[in-house]
């Protein structure tokens, strides 16, 4: 499954992945599928979130071995779904035909994962067809989950498929013929129309393009290593970079200059020394720009700390902010404050952040932007309500300078093409060393810069106004997979479970009032 996701992008793999896991799932007991669960979902995740050990090493200083414990610890808590998924397959799936709930019950798992303050929904299975936009343009209705239930639902057919050429059996039953039939019939009938449905989505889109509106907005790309970003005597350099790159021949034809996550490592909101020398060059510039920069509100007794997003008219004057709603844990903000003072001798920071106001526009002229900063984009539903709010345009800012060249900047530039098919909406992207770049309304990647290269692209921005059935109605197709997964647990498999819990239940009886 692993090579299905960035940087490998065998896309192809997603659809035959889950086959060997329902292959050795067939006929185990309990305590062996939940051992396979583990070991199937630990390998994947640990193999999928296996920058995290070089980003540890490399900006925290901690020993490989201790990296690779917090990102095993990680991975198991992660395959707590994928233990979730074979528990439900050993328990409710007694017939091939009932296979077909399992999208159902995928799509509900991946949903849960957005919630809580732990949550991190990266590199959901539909991420994986990032590159297929005669697949995703589903998405404008049913979000990323609808792909994942389709690429799931396309395991289950070949499964299917499998079972009855190697004549095996699940759970004391073959496939029958008939079966096999629907089953085929459900993955052509279901590949055709999605594919249909996106070639007529994709050119109601491109005509829309055609007739709206167009802005030029140019990201800048500093590439300063962590390591030199927040040490004190750079702040003057660093500054000098980002006008100095600002000021470039390409920025005459611009209506929107975006600086990336942090790109001024002060808080620039205030009397800062720097600032003037910034909003002056920006007046000389006579252009808009966006720059990120930590921010802060003293309440006397209190301050609050944000990671923010700052517009800048063309007269040099800050009109507005966003500040980050979705902080990173133990990052940004700490969990557990009962633990402070592990988090202190683990190395994590003493100042924890706010979070902002969510589904907060920014307007400069004609372009209302829906901002977000670094992780923020994975999640659809902050995408969605910006939108809602009126933004014609995504802008994602990012620092992964922290990971290097890993895979972790090519999974998260991947993930930010959902965002714009779900929406409808161009995305540009700007991070500090990358990956930068502009997504269209369908899921084109248009321009993509390279990791760890300075440099300024300026991208022909269309603003669509057109509101999709994702933006309005949200994440409806998950809590229907829900609701058919619950419907499906209680009522059909309730007289087995009754029936499974009357013989212990008689002995318990029986030991209480003999």
């Amino acid at each position: 499954m692993s090579a299905s996701f960035p940087p490998i992008n065998f896309y192809v793999a997603a659809y035959i992945c889950w086959i060997p896991f329902f292959i050795a799932l067939r006929n185990l007991t309990l305590i062996k599928a939940i051992v396979l669960a583990s070991i199937f979902g630990m390998t994947h995740e640990f193999i999928l979130l296996s920058w995290i050990i070089p980003t540890l090493t490399t900006h925290a200083n901690f020993s490989w071995i201790y990296a690779g414990t917090i990102t095993f610890v990680i991975s198991c808590i992660l395959s707590i779904w994928y233990i979730i998924f074979g528990v439900l397959i050993h328990f409710t799936v007694k017939k091939p035909a009932h296979l077909f709930v399992l999208p159902f019950f995928w799509v509900a798992l991946e949903w849960s994962k957005q919630f809580g303050p732990l949550a991190f929904p990266w590199e959901l299975l539909g991420y994986s067809q990032y590159k297929f936009k005669y697949l995703i343009q589903i998405a404008d209705c049913l979000g990323v989950y609808g792909v994942s239930g389709l690429v799931m639902l396309i395991n289950v057919c070949i499964f299917i498929f499998v079972l009855f050429v190697m004549d095996r059996q699940w759970r004391m039953y073959h496939v029958s013929r008939k079966l096999l039939m629907y089953s085929i019939t459900i993955a052509t009938f279901t590949l055709a129309t999605t594919v249909i449905y996106s070639s007529i989505r994709i050119a109601q889109t491109d005509k829309l393009i055609c007739r709206s509106n167009y802005q030029s907005i140019m990201t800048v790309q500093p590439s300063i290593p962590q390591q030199e970003k927040w040490q004190g005597d750079n702040r003057i350099s660093i500054t000098q970079k980002m006008v100095q790159l600002s000021y470039s021949e390409k920025n005459k034809a611009s209506d929107l200059v975006v600086w990336p996550e942090t790109a001024l490592p002060y808080a620039f909101h205030s009397k800062h020394h720097l600032r003037q020398y910034v909003l002056n060059a920006i007046k000389q510039m006579h252009i808009g720009v966006l720059v990120g920069s930590p921010s802060f509100i003293d309440k006397g007794d209190q301050i609050f700390y944000f990671n923010s997003a700052l517009l800048i008219d063309e007269k040099g004057k800050i009109i507005s902010r966003y500040d980050k709603v979705r902080l990173v844990p133990f990052s940004e903000y700490m969990l557990f404050p009962s633990f402070r003072n592990l988090w202190r001798f683990l190395g994590a920071p003493e100042n924890k952040f706010s979070s902002g106001k969510e589904g907060k526009t920014l307007l400069l002229n004609d372009i209302q932007m829906g901002v977000q900063i670094c992780f923020e984009i994975i999640f659809p539903d902050y995408s969605r309500k910006m939108v809602k709010n009126g933004a014609n345009v995504l802008i994602n800012i990012s620092n992964d300078a922290w990971f290097g060249r890993t895979a972790c900047p090519y999974q998260h530039f991947s993930m930010a093409v959902f965002r714009s098919v779900e929406n409808k909406r161009a995305l540009i992207r700007c991070a500090n060393t990358g990956i930068s770049g502009m997504i269209d309304p369908c899921g084109r990647i248009v321009s993509q810069s390279k990791l760890f290269e300075t440099n300024t692209m300026i991208h022909h921005t269309p603003l669509l106004h057109t509101q999709t059935v994702y933006s309005k109605w949200g994440d409806f197709f998950p809590v229907i997979a829900l609701i058919l997964s619950l419907g499906y647990v209680v009522i059909l498999q309730l007289p087995a479970f009754v029936c499974a819990c009357l013989p212990f239940a008689s002995r318990l009886i029986f030991f209480i009032n003999p």
